[in-house]
Order: structure tokens, then sequence, then C-alpha cells
């Protein structure tokens, strides 16, 4: 008798809801993670789309894009420099520095005083040491080219004075250039700097050196007053690299109603000698005052440079080839000016 293994129907039923529960929640755990899943990238996403958009740029644009600072308005570069054209620098820098050109009183200089005082008097008492002030006029005034009817040239008397110069009523007015200004400062100076010299007239006819007269001179400056201006001159814009750079630079000039009293005295001849020579004096006094006229006296002014800082690469390496060159011919140029106004006044 054969046995047979019936599975009843209950089993069968029991295996398959058993089969289909672990299948369904093993396709539940797959849909919770893919869900999860799908999830955290949608947020990460979301976080560099917000990171790169709300605090980025693009590389590209990030070097066209004009980026304000704390020092400057919200106005694009163009816009303000219309607007800068349209108001005067002047007119701006006075509203800046609350300075009313018209109604504010001149200021006083005592400070300045004090320190060119203190300055001057060093060089009085640098100038005793062993005579190295009068030795140099001399070794100036006969330096150079001089004429062949005058003679070697030597100091008697050098006399720097006591007093100091004094600078007053300092004030800002426009200038002649449209939005410019410049500073006049009055300046008074009483004191009695005294130069003495000894040289021989030569007469070459009809021989060289045919015979001498000697001339003694001994000038003081008693009294030099007037108004001293100076201005910033700021070159003009341009668009265009110029072939030679335009220099900043600080003019220096004097109005032309400034006082010069000069005091002259002089001795002419050898056994019989003319002293204090009107026509002289006069033709000395009018000879240096058109030196001073022709070198400071507006427009005519001094000039003094003012470095540019702000420079590209390629200029500072060109000037940093010739630096020391420079600094040469500044010192050179400097040496130049003195030569020069020493040669006026001989030719004076």
């Amino acid at each position: 008798m054969e046995s047979t293994n019936v599975v009843s129907p209950k089993v069968v039923e029991w295996i398959k809801d058993e089969l289909s529960a672990r299948a369904c929640q093993h396709s539940n755990t797959l849909s919770f993670l893919k869900g999860f899943l799908l999830g955290q990238v949608f947020i990460i996403a979301l976080v560099i789309l917000a990171v790169r958009y709300l605090f980025m740029e693009d590389v590209k644009g990030m070097k066209k894009r004009y980026i304000p600072s704390r020092l400057s308005s919200t106005t694009p570069p163009s816009s303000r420099i219309n607007s800068a054209a349209q108001t005067l620098p002047s007119d701006h820098i006075t509203s800046k520095t609350y300075y009313d050109m018209i109604h504010h009183p001149p200021e006083s200089t005592d400070w300045l005083n004090v320190l060119l005082a203190q300055a001057i008097l060093q060089y009085r008492e640098d100038a005793k040491i062993n005579d190295r002030l009068m030795r140099a006029v001399d070794d100036i005034l006969n330096g150079g080219v001089k004429s062949n009817f005058l003679g070697p040239i030597h100091v008697t008397e050098l006399n720097l004075g006591e007093q100091f110069p004094i600078f007053s009523s300092a004030r800002i007015r426009p200038s002649d250039d449209i939005g410019s200004m410049r500073a006049e400062i009055d300046f008074e100076y009483n004191d009695q700097v005294t130069l003495g010299i000894e040289t021989q007239l030569i007469l070459n006819w009809p021989k060289q050196a045919f015979a001498a007269l000697p001339v003694s001179l001994v000038l003081s400056v008693v009294r030099f007053s007037g108004t001293l201006t100076i201005e910033l001159i700021s070159p003009p814009a341009t668009t265009t690299k110029p072939d030679i750079p335009l220099e900043r630079y600080i003019s220096i000039s004097s109005y032309s109603d400034f006082v010069l009293d000069l005091k002259v005295r002089s001795l002419i001849g050898s056994r019989t000698k003319l002293e204090d020579i009107p026509k002289l004096t006069d033709l000395i006094q009018t000879k240096l005052r058109n030196v001073y006229i022709d070198k400071l006296v507006y427009p005519t002014f001094v000039k003094i440079k003012v470095p540019n800082i702000w420079k590209d690469k390629l200029e500072e390496d060109e000037q940093g080839e010739v630096i020391s060159d420079n600094t040469a011919a500044l010192k050179q140029s400097a040496v130049d000016e003195i030569e020069e106004f020493i040669e006026d006044i001989k030719e004076a």
C-alpha cells in the first residue's frame, strides 16, 4: 500500500500568503530607499544652486563688473566723471572741507614762522663754521665764464642778519584756470642781509690789461615783502598716452606788488675815490629787481615736481632703470639754477 504525501490546501495558501507578504515588504524597503536617496540628491542640488547663484558669480563677468568700495558711491565711474566735470573741483573741495573762499578770514601761519626760524637759525650757525659760507659764495662768484674786463671777485663781508621772515594772512583764492585754486601768503622780511665784494674793472685797450679800476660794493637787503602764490598744477585729462609724460607740479610765484628795498654802498677808484655814486646805486637796484621779476614774478614761477605714485608696470621698469640718472640730473639742475641766477646777477 503506497503512502502519498498530500499538502493540504491550507498549507499552500499559507505559503502563498507568506511569500506575498515578504515580496511586499521587500518592495516597500526598496521604495523607501529610492525615495530617501532621491530626496537627499534633490536637497544637495538645491543647496548647490542656491550657493552658486546667491554667493558666487561668473569668472568672465567678474573682470568686467564694477565693484564699489566703501569710499566710492553707488554710481558707475562714467557717471561720476561726468558729474565731476559738471561740478568744478574747487567747489567740490571747498564744500567737503567747509572752506568759503569769499567769507573765510585769512589764517595765521605762526607755526610755519617758528619752523622756518629754527631751520634758518641752524643754517646761520653752520655757515659760521670756518667761514664756509663766505668761501662757498667766493667760489660761486668766481666760477663759470667771466667777462675779460672783470677781475677776480673777493667776498669781503657776508652777514645773514638776525631777524626771520614772517608769513601771514594765508588764504585760498580762485586761480586763473577754471576750477583751480591757489594759496596766497603774505610775507615780510625786515633785516640787514649784507654782501660785500671787491673786484677790478680791467681796461683792455690799447693793450691787454692796460689798467684796472678797483671797485668795492656792499649790498644790503633792508626790506623785502610781498605776496607768494602756491598752486598745484595738474596735467589735463587725456584719453591717449602722450609721448612725453605730463608732469604734476607745484608752482610758486610772487605778485608784482612786491617791495624790495636795497642799500648799496660803493667805492670806486684807487688814489682818487668816488663814494656812493647815485647812478650806480639806481642801476644795481634796477638790475636786481629785474632779475627777481624775470625769475619769480607771476606769470613766471618756480616749479617743484610732484612725484607720481600710481604708475604702470612698464613705466616702473623704465624708470627703475634711470632712477639714478634722474637723481643725478635733479642735483645737477639745482646747481644749474643757482649758477644761472648768479650769472644773471653778474650780468646785472
